[in-house]
């Protein structure tokens, strides 16, 4: 597929709050991550602490809240963990098909499903 960034907005769920940035889509991530420092800047709470294996086959703790997500005009409350700070924010899985997005492998860009 080849790896490819979108711009996107992530909020408070008060809607108090919001920031704009670049994430990297990585389909084979389940949760989408961004450095916690920026999500607890933003007030956003943890939930739950969950684990998961990184690319680098380690298995890591990381701390879990729900955030406001934007991408592509689409809005919708998802879970995000809060990575290592300085890391790139990634868009997994669950944020794409809660979003009800694609991944359209030739033109890298993320499409509606109902387009597909």
């Amino acid at each position: 597929m080849g790896v490819f960034s979108v711009d996107i907005s992530i909020g408070d769920t008060d809607r108090q709050q919001q920031v704009d940035l670049s994430a990297t889509v990585n389909t084979g991530a389940f949760m989408m991550s961004v450095p916690g420092s920026l999500l607890r800047a933003m007030d956003i709470t943890t939930t739950y602490t969950d684990s998961s294996r990184t690319a680098d086959g380690r298995v890591k703790e990381m701390d879990v809240g729900p955030a406001l997500l934007r991408v592509n005009g689409r809005e919708v409350i998802t879970y995000i963990a809060f990575n290592d700070a300085y890391t790139t924010p990634l868009l997994g899985s669950l944020a794409l098909e809660t979003l009800r997005l694609a991944v359209d492998p030739v033109s890298q860009q993320l499409v509606p499903l109902d387009s597909l």
